[in-house]
């Protein structure tokens, strides 16, 4: 039986619908939510991974738009896959599981304090070679280009970091008849002040309706954990002595200093504070949580001295903080937190008043030739991952991306946002950082900051000054010599005796 010329048509109409279906969705490519790109006529086509933490996305985000375009003008169409690990992972920990299993990015977003482990490991590629052609290099802060060093070569360029400094309470300071702005010359003067405060602790009571007053809190003990020595204990050694005898590592030796007069000193601080007079705020070491509790005790009046970190103006006392100030709140209308523009002006001018700060002095403010003040960074770098080594391609680009992240005005934007001091010292030329006064403030601390000896064995050496600081929160370690000793005795445990080395200690 013959087909109908009907159905004959009908089916010429249908195959040419399917094939010209499949020709479109073929040239459309798959259905999904990612676009395949096309590269560019006369393009080479290049894929980069980055591999960078959630907080830094304000940061890492315009960088690739303009790394894109910069590329684009080198002859390359570069699509970027881009690993962003989310808040509330742990960043440090996760850039170092992928380091160790081969699936990091091409580009990394590394802890400075890891990059030493990183590089003896060899997960990271040295940017010597580029470097010393990279003009900018003099731009950033001396301490910020040491920090990303190892055994002589540089592994990485900063992006992001911090200061440390003495909080304190203005109002209560004029409460106790303690003259503002204060900024103390000398250990001393510090151990003085809290003094003078334990003898106000009355009135300081009755005005501020607490039932305890402890005048200072440096933290101490096992649970802030590498807190410890980075906000405390660091900030004590590197000015209770000269160079280089202020240090935990002996770089002409090679050795790990068991003994020194700056050690010995850094332990008779902690305990002159919480065993001689007692004027340490020692509930913030033993909480649970001790950065909730430090913040809570600034906030509250609990406390009016607090040796720590340029990110508490805003992370822990501002008007969005996690702790902020109760007479801030009242006086600026804005409840448990402040949302309008104007609350957040009148908080911020309301905080000035009764949040100050103050640089750390030296252990005599220079008079025995130790530094007339300190402070110590950490902070995050961006660099190469080391599988790129036999790519000089991907290594260009790579480094191209690294010199646009780490650019003045990228970098400072992002700090002013945070307001976080920017590791060049040349951000104070881009307005958006420039204008807010307490960047500006504490950009000056990086002319003189110090970094930490984090070398491949450091997180040994931060748990046993943990522990010995532990030891005397605890009351079990009451005199400095026994401190030094157990120390000593701890660090020859872990590192082996040949690995350390004594210096005479003068006590006074």
């Amino acid at each position: 039986m013959p087909v109908p010329r009907t159905a004959i048509i009908a089916l010429a109409i249908a195959i040419i619908i399917v094939v010209g279906l499949g020709i479109y969705l073929a040239t459309r490519g798959p259905s999904t939510t990612t676009t395949t790109a096309t590269t560019a006529p006369g393009l080479k086509k290049v894929t980069l991974t980055i591999e960078y933490c959630a907080p830094h996305r304000d940061l890492f985000k315009p960088a690739i738009e303009e790394f894109k375009k910069k590329a684009k003008e080198m002859g390359y169409d570069v699509e970027v896959n881009e690993i962003v690990i989310p808040y509330g992972v742990d960043c440090a920990k996760r850039i170092t599981e992928d380091l160790a299993s081969g699936t990091a990015g091409d580009i990394v977003d590394v802890d400075s304090f890891m990059l030493a482990s990183y590089a003896e490991a060899g997960y990271l590629y040295p940017l010597n070679d580029f470097i010393k052609n990279w003009p900018d290099w003099e731009k950033f802060a001396p301490a910020m280009r040491k920090i990303v060093e190892y055994k002589g070569k540089i592994y990485g360029v900063m992006i992001d970091t911090d200061v440390r400094m003495i909080w304190y309470r203005k109002d209560i300071f004029k409460l106790c008849g303690i003259p503002v702005p204060w900024q103390p010359k000398s250990w001393e003067d510090i151990i003085k002040t809290a003094l003078k405060l334990k003898e106000c602790e009355p009135k300081i009571k009755e005005k501020f309706g607490i039932k305890e007053f402890y005048p200072l809190i440096i933290p101490a003990g096992l649970k802030w954990g590498e807190a410890t020595p980075c906000q405390g204990f660091w900030m004590l050694l590197v000015g209770a002595d000269k160079e280089p005898l202020n240090r935990l590592y002996d770089y002409q030796k090679g050795k790990w200093i068991c003994k020194s007069t700056a050690l010995w000193r850094a332990f008779k601080f902690y305990i002159d504070v919480y065993v001689k007079y007692k004027i340490g705020n020692n509930d913030v070491n033993l909480a649970q949580d001790p950065w909730a509790a430090h913040r809570k005790a600034m906030s509250e009046g609990i406390s009016a001295i607090d040796i720590g970190g340029s990110w508490e103006f805003y992370e822990a006392w501002g008007p969005e903080g996690i702790a902020p100030l109760k007479q801030c709140l009242e006086k600026c209308g804005c409840g448990e937190k402040c949302t309008t523009d104007e609350q957040k002006e009148c908080y911020i001018k309301c905080e000035w008043e009764i949040i100050g700060f103050a640089k750390m002095p030296g252990y005599k403010g220079g008079a025995e030739g130790e530094r007339e003040f300190v402070t110590i960074s950490g902070g995050w770098a961006v660099a190469i991952n080391a599988k790129l080594k036999n790519d000089p391609e991907k290594l260009k680009l790579a480094w191209l991306f690294i010199t646009i992240a780490a650019s003045r005005d990228i970098e400072a934007k992002y700090a002013a946002k945070f307001a976080k001091p920017c590791p060049r010292l040349d951000a104070v030329e881009v307005p958006e950082y420039a204008k807010d006064p307490y960047i500006k403030a504490i950009s000056e601390y990086l002319k003189f900051t110090d970094y930490r000896d984090a070398l491949p064995e450091y997180p040994k050496v931060s748990k046993i000054i943990q522990q010995v600081t532990q030891l005397i929160i605890e009351g079990k370690i009451t005199d400095p010599d026994k401190a030094l000793d157990e120390y000593c005795k701890r660090l020859k445990e872990e590192l082996g005796p040949d690995k350390v080395i004594e210096y005479p200690v003068k006590k006074e």
